[in-house]
């Protein structure tokens, strides 16, 4: 029957704590040489270089201690260790790069000098319970720190592979946490004849594991974060961050495909915008394009879809929307248009045309939809500008009446049998 210190620091225990470190050590050299290769490709990254300097900690500060027995106590784990805690701090401000925060040596760096100069005290030097508190909360803090900066933009850029990431730093750094009462209430990592406690060996190997899987999930990231950015330049205008024409086409007919209730769409058009150019510049052109978008968008309640289209044209899809409650929201939307100041540029006014056309319930085409309300926004145009146009059949048919030679009997006849037809 084995006695309880065998149980706790058994000599016979499957996991030998210096091969764990050393195995780990030579995993996050092969790691920190590939990312050299990186680095040595792609000079510019902020986010390399941190990882290579927290590899090349960690590599260091885990051989040092795999060396426990053989090297002095100072060497191994007040170097060792102080290492350990600086290759976590590296990794949390890589993360801040990689998320485009501002890069900060002395805060990845305070948590090792805080060590260095806690060894020196009587607790550290002659308890092994204090040390492995006092390192498990250096590194669960970094932890917690590189979750919480790997979320802060989870709502910005939401990425799948994000929480993965978060999850395994909270994981490692609640590892460490239990560090601190397993070292005090159950049995101190070392024995005095240095026997390891079976806790700290499986501790170990589940810190190595996580510590991959970090690495690993933040290089997901990367690729999710560039695949993500080439969606958006594909589906998004590049000046006014709006959905571009290819994007209001494919979710407009899938909207209109599952909407009961109808729909009314708005087309808007900047007036006289090659004027704006030609006479302010193309700057205080796309001053204007960005003020009005954002003017539009801030008051599109969700679920309406609104798109730049085309160079000064603009779109609104409305599910469920009246001809004459759309007429009602053109009209508020072209006077808070009108109301606009451009900043720095007091002279310019800008206003808009637009046109509406309202949708059926059932057999709407999106082509005909635009089409007609096209038709509208060209009336609006005719009627003088900064004015709201509903797209209608018989007003349209009058007005190609007009142009027509009224001398000619058959296109008389032709226009009212149109007439009778549409009415």
């Amino acid at each position: 029957m084995p006695r309880p210190s065998e149980m706790i620091f058994g000599m016979d225990q499957t996991l030998h704590l210096p091969t764990l470190m050393v195995v780990h050590a030579l995993i996050t050299l092969i790691s920190t040489v590939v990312t050299i290769y990186m680095w040595l490709r792609y000079r510019g990254s902020r986010v390399l270089p941190l990882l290579v300097a927290a590899g090349v900690a960690g590599c260091v500060a885990m051989l040092l201690h795999a060396s426990r027995e053989t090297l002095p106590l100072t060497l191994s784990s007040g170097v060792g260790l102080c290492l350990g805690i600086l290759a976590v701090g590296l990794f949390w401000q890589a993360v801040v790069a990689f998320e485009g925060g501002r890069v900060s040596i002395p805060k990845a760096s305070a948590g090792a000098l805080f060590w260095m100069l806690l060894w020196f005290t009587p607790p550290l030097q002659h308890s092994v319970e204090a040390r492995t508190a006092t390192l498990g909360l250096f590194v669960a803090g970094y932890c917690f720190l590189t979750a919480r900066e790997t979320l802060a933009r989870a709502k910005h850029e939401p990425l799948p592979s994000r929480t993965v990431a978060a999850v395994a730093n909270m994981l490692r750094g609640f590892l460490w946490l239990a560090a601190v009462p397993l070292s005090i209430f159950v049995a101190p990592p070392y024995a005095a004849d240095g026997a390891t406690a079976h806790w700290f060996a499986y501790i170990a190997l589940a810190n190595s594991m996580l510590i991959v899987l970090s690495l690993v999930s933040l290089l997901i990231v990367a690729k999710e974060r560039d695949e993500w950015r080439y969606r958006l330049a594909s589906e998004r205008d590049p000046l006014t961050n709006l959905a571009n024409r290819r994007t209001f086409v494919t979710e407009a007919n899938e909207i209109l495909r599952q909407t009961e209730g109808g729909a009314s769409l708005l087309l808007f058009d900047i007036d006289h915008f090659k004027t704006v150019n030609d006479t302010y510049g193309h700057a205080a052109g796309d001053q204007v394009l960005l003020a009005f978008s954002r003017a539009i968008d801030q008051r599109m309640p969700k679920g309406w879809l609104f798109a730049r289209i085309g160079g000064e044209e603009f779109a609104c899809l409305m599910p469920r929307m009246s001809a004459q409650q759309a007429i009602a929201v053109a009209e508020n939307l072209r006077l808070a248009i009108a109301d606009m100041v451009m900043p720095g540029v007091e002279t310019l006014r800008v206003t808009v045309s637009i046109g509406i056309c309202e949708a059926p319930e059932q057999g709407a085409g999106l082509d005909t939809l635009l089409a007609s309300a096209d038709d509208a926004l060209y009336r609006a145009k005719a009627d003088g500008r900064n004015c709201v146009r509903l797209y209608e059949p018989t007003a349209l048919l009058s007005e190609a009446g007009q142009a027509l030679v009224v001398a000619d009997p058959i296109a008389r006849r032709g226009l009212a049998r149109m007439g009778r037809r549409i009415a």
